[in-house]
């Protein structure tokens, strides 16, 4: 799977991910480790990878979590599903994640 983290239309990183592996490979596209996925951080663990996705979505133990899961169509918490339906977007930045899954 690859996500592209995007700052409104530039691309800042490409996250490249085997989930059944669980490894991570990312190109960063911007010197500014504030534009970057991962900050400073050049070589990202999964466990990384992870919390990034779970920052970049509503938490698991926000207040009516069910009817936030049903207007989005989603049958359970998935970070992932979150993502490809929300695009990661935040109130607070003009960051965004499009994900491409590998066929």
């Amino acid at each position: 799977m690859r996500l592209c983290y995007m700052y409104e239309d530039s691309v800042c990183t490409i996250i490249d991910v085997d989930e059944s592996r669980r490894k991570v490979e990312i190109n960063n596209y911007t010197d500014n480790p504030q534009f970057r996925a991962f900050g400073v951080n050049e070589k990202p663990t999964y466990e990384d990878y992870e919390e990034f996705i779970a920052s970049r979505c509503f938490p698991k133990d926000r207040d009516k979590l069910k009817l936030e899961l049903k207007r989005l169509d989603i049958p359970f918490y998935d970070p992932i599903l979150i993502i490809e339906k929300t695009e990661g977007r935040m109130a607070e930045d003009d960051f965004r994640l499009v994900i491409e899954r590998n066929n």
